[in-house]
């Protein structure tokens, strides 16, 4: 395949361009979902049960996902997935149920599991070798700012139109990103396919990572899910689309303000004052109560994603050979859809019985695991994997 030696070469940018839509189109429908619910009549745990019927597709499906990349065109794979990931959105209109709206998160799941790892190894397979670790982290910024874009526009439309034109809208970004990445015209080698195996459809070296950064997801999943609702509890639902806005802000002011310091592997101190910023942001929804104080809290969740989810997937990629890049991505996106699907369920329950703002604020004691976790070991099993890589072995 022919690569260029620079990071900001022409594929990587139609695949970054890419990326931020699906993920866009994927992250708008999250606290959109909640709200349709309640339009239709479907209320309470319900609501948690809709958003984590897509989790569970999703981690079912990752392994084949993985296989798929690495035993087929990656390429084709990837168009073909990604125009089933289209559809997904208007069948929510469509099929208006508890039960069929189960039925298609568990559709979206799967088809999305694919989508999610395909693009991050897209990109590492169009970047110089000596500038894949550098290029990952740059294009693992579409996954902050799609996850924090996505819900402003998502909201936007459903507040001054109506549920139906915002799920039309986000068919309409997931398309235009269809139409982007068909432009990449990426070609690849025949592959020699193997058997599936289950146990090599997971990438162990990548395990660490996925378990660590799923800890952190899990507030993240609560957040996106219920902010919405939390907005209508509080008479803040004006300022909640801003909420969003301020999210992209955090993070571009910490990915801009820290990428030298990732470059140089300055990783334990960004990683430790990320997670203070998080915790003392949860914490802080227990005294929510104006505007001002939900934009601020964007802003610092922002701040706290924009250096965590770039440096965990630099992580990965940076240390997996380009042949296990299918797999190893589709083992650690694993993080995303257990950690985001586990806040939405968690949140689901405590709605309730505890209420969404001290609900939110529990959460910040995942950011104490992760902490603890990466503090314990995956800091040191990233240095000594990353060693292995620059010697030149087989890590």
């Amino acid at each position: 395949m022919e690569k260029s030696e620079t990071i900001w070469n022409r594929r990587f940018i139609l695949l970054f361009i890419t990326n931020l839509l699906v993920l866009a189109a994927f992250y708008a429908s999250i606290p959109i979902i909640p709200l349709y619910c309640e339009e239709i009549g479907i209320t309470g745990s319900k609501v948690g049960i809709v958003l984590t019927a897509m989790s569970v597709a999703t981690i079912l499906f990752r392994p084949v996902a993985g296989y798929l990349l690495d035993n087929f065109n990656r390429y084709r794979v990837y168009l073909i997935f990604l125009a089933l990931f289209c559809l997904s959105f208007p069948a929510f209109l469509a099929f208006p149920v508890f039960g069929a709206l189960i039925v298609v998160r568990l559709y979206m799941g799967a088809v999305y599991s694919v989508c999610g790892s395909a693009t991050m190894t897209l990109a590492g397979d169009v970047l110089p070798a000596a500038k894949v670790t550098q290029g990952i982290s740059r294009f693992a910024f579409t996954v902050s700012i799609g996850m924090a874009l996505g819900p402003f526009v998502g909201l936007q439309v459903q507040e001054n139109l109506s549920s139906r034109a915002s799920f039309l809208t986000i068919f309409g970004i997931a398309a235009a990103a269809l139409v982007c990445v068909s432009l990449c015209r990426i070609k690849y080698p025949k592959v020699q396919r193997g058997r599936f195996s289950l146990k090599e459809s997971i990438y162990a070296p990548a395990l660490p990572f996925m378990f660590n950064m799923m800890f952190l997801m899990i507030p993240y999943g609560a957040v996106i899910a219920y902010s919405s609702i939390l907005a209508q509890e509080k008479g803040l639902t004006p300022w909640l689309p801003y909420f969003y806005i301020f999210l992209v802000a955090g993070m571009l002011v910490s990915k801009l303000s820290t990428q030298k310091r990732i470059d140089a592997g300055n990783h334990r101190a960004l990683v430790c004052a990320s997670l203070v910023v998080l915790i003392l942001t949860m914490a802080s929804y227990l005294f929510l109560s104006t505007g001002v104080h939900l934009l601020a809290a964007g802003f610092f969740f922002g701040v706290g994603y924009g250096i965590l989810q770039p440096l965990f997937q630099a992580f990965v990629t940076g240390t997996t050979p380009p042949p296990q890049r299918g797999v190893a991505n589709a083992t650690y996106m694993l993080s995303y859809d257990v950690g985001i699907g586990l806040g939405s369920l968690l949140m689901g329950f405590l709605q309730q019985p505890v209420g969404l703002a001290p609900g939110f604020a529990l959460t910040a004691v995942f950011y104490l695991v992760g902490g603890g976790l990466y503090l314990g070991w995956t800091d040191g099993y990233y240095s000594r994997r990353k060693a292995a890589c620059e010697a030149g072995r087989n890590p």
